[in-house]
């Protein structure tokens, strides 16, 4: 009996997924990360994945939520000073005050774009340390300023040495964390904003009782402040690694693990080669335009509420210490909101929609503050009515959420955050002008045009998810008639393989990149 040859077996559960044209020039792997990757991914389980995560934490996370405390706590100098005596003592009139907390944001303005290419360019932590070591110096030097000239000159300093903040944290959030952890780790660094209310509200109480001195109280709380911030730069300037593969503080397999869990991330990690492509996709990308809707319509709300809280809440009829004080009760609001909003991003899946129910207690807080007059029986009703606005505070840190997981590229990244951050300094920049000192004590123009300014986020986030739901529907539907096409039937599933994971090419060019919102 002859033998028989047998039938080729094709296993089409191997077939790999479509991928459309890719100019060869586009594809640059960095020759750090191509020193531990291969061109396809390792598999990582569960319980690795949780212990590099904790890991990772004691270094990074540690460093961001420090810094990111200091630079709320040196930025918000001003609100605490306000109610301590600045505007008597520096001879501030008119709208002083508001340019003081306008300038700051003009300074970050300045500061964006040249401070993006560097943190592409430099060393990510060396970059970050060096400049808050120079704003810790800024704010202790802001104690010798007496007189509204010197008072803008140091926040317009203060403002460019801490524009690389939130860019940086970006960077950092994507070169360490999966997609599923940067919401929730973003809310943890963004709410040090309520952390540094209920501790800096403490030690503005504490330096209020400084009085009959030379030095005035508002002056002794900068003098403190920015000598703990000087110390914390160079802290971190020693204990915060650069990125995963220059990281001497762990083994080489674990540089290896903690590079590949976020393969799947498809943003990449690193390159220092600026791309002139990648920067005009950028500028005419309108979900990028998205971003800076939203990051203006969300400042001009949020920057303006900082600034004037304090002075907003004693308008209400309460004491200068205890004005001080409610300041803790205020930040555990943020701290709660902040990160139930974005617990509950994680757990449904769905931050745009989380977006848009998180606007509805600020509008009715705004409501309330709006129509009834401040006395002494509804102050608290008025109080807690204030604190239904800190609901929009998550706004900021759920914007800084998709930007993070759904831009790649690294020149395309390095641009997106330079224009958004533009736009967030911007609106920080106009938040304060919203309130008017000839509208003082209830300020019902400013919550005229926060009201019209909740009404326009809503409908950029709309426009933004369907732009979005766009774009990935588009993708897999490409996907799977390519893998029809090669198998002869249809294909109910995705298979991404994550091959283009690091080679630096744009999320709409990436065939395996998914939009996350």
């Amino acid at each position: 009996m002859g033998s028989e040859t047998a039938p080729e077996i094709h296993h089409h559960d191997d077939i790999q997924p479509y991928v459309p044209p890719i100019p060869p020039s586009h594809i640059d792997k960095d020759v750090e990360i191509a020193a531990y990757t291969g061109a396809s991914g390792a598999f990582i389980d569960d319980a690795t994945g949780q212990k590099l995560f904790w890991t990772i934490n004691r270094r990074i996370l540690a460093c961001m939520l420090g810094t990111y405390f200091c630079q709320s706590l040196d930025k918000g100098t001003l609100g605490f000073s306000s109610i301590m005596g600045i505007r008597k003592d520096a001879h501030l009139v008119g709208q002083d005050y508001s340019w003081l907390g306008t300038i700051l944001y003009m300074g970050i303005l300045v500061g964006e774009y040249p401070t993006n290419l560097l943190l592409q360019k430099l060393p990510v932590a060396k970059y970050l340390s060096a400049n808050v070591f120079c704003w810790g110096v800024v704010i202790a030097c802001s104690a010798a300023a007496k007189d509204f000239k010197s008072l803008m000159v140091v926040r317009f300093l203060l403002g460019i040495f801490e524009s690389c903040v939130q860019p940086s944290f970006i960077i950092m959030t994507t070169m360490w964390y999966t997609k599923r952890e940067q919401s929730v780790l973003t809310s943890l660094w963004y709410c040090m904003t309520g952390v540094q209310l209920m501790v800096g509200g403490i030690v503005a109480w504490g330096a209020s009782h400084y009085t009959h001195h030379a030095l005035y109280s508002w002056q002794l709380l900068f003098l403190v402040l920015g000598c703990a911030t000087c110390a914390w730069a160079l802290f971190i300037g020693w204990w915060l690694p650069d990125s995963p593969m220059k990281a001497r503080c762990f083994s080489e397999d674990e540089k290896r693990m903690m590079i590949e869990r976020v393969r799947a991330n498809e943003t990449g990690i690193q390159n220092k080669t600026y791309k002139t492509y990648q920067m005009l996709e950028t500028i005419k990308d309108p979900v990028i335009w998205c971003y800076v809707m939203l990051q203006i319509t969300s400042t001009l709300v949020i920057g303006g509420l900082g600034v004037f809280s304090n002075l907003i809440i004693a308008s209400f009829g309460f004491s200068v210490l205890q004005t001080q004080l409610l300041n803790i009760a205020q930040g555990a609001v943020t701290i709660i909101v902040m990160i139930g909003s974005a617990t509950l991003a994680q757990t449904t899946g769905q931050t745009i929609w989380v977006m848009h129910a998180w606007t509805i207690p600020a509008i009715i807080g705004t409501a309330v503050i709006y129509s009834i007059p401040p006395t002494h029986h509804t102050r608290v009703g008025l109080l807690i009515a204030f604190y239904f606005t800190q609901f929009y505070l998550a706004e900021g840190n759920l914007i800084f959420a998709l930007i993070s997981r759904n831009v790649a590229g690294q020149t395309k990244k390095s641009t997106t955050l330079a224009i958004t951050f533009v736009a967030w300094a911007a609106g920080n920049m106009a938040a304060p002008q919203i309130f008017q000192a000839n509208d003082a004590p209830r300020y019902r123009k400013g919550f005229t045009a926060h009201f019209c300014l909740y009404v326009l986020f809503n409908i950029v986030l709309a426009i933004l998810r369907v732009l979005l739901t766009r774009r990935n529907k588009a993708k897999r539907a490409e996907a799977a008639a390519a893998l029809a096409t090669e198998t002869g039937a249809a294909a109910s599933d995705e298979k991404i393989a994550h091959a283009f994971a690091f080679d630096d090419l744009t999320d709409k060019e990436n065939p395996d990149f998914r939009y996350v919102f």
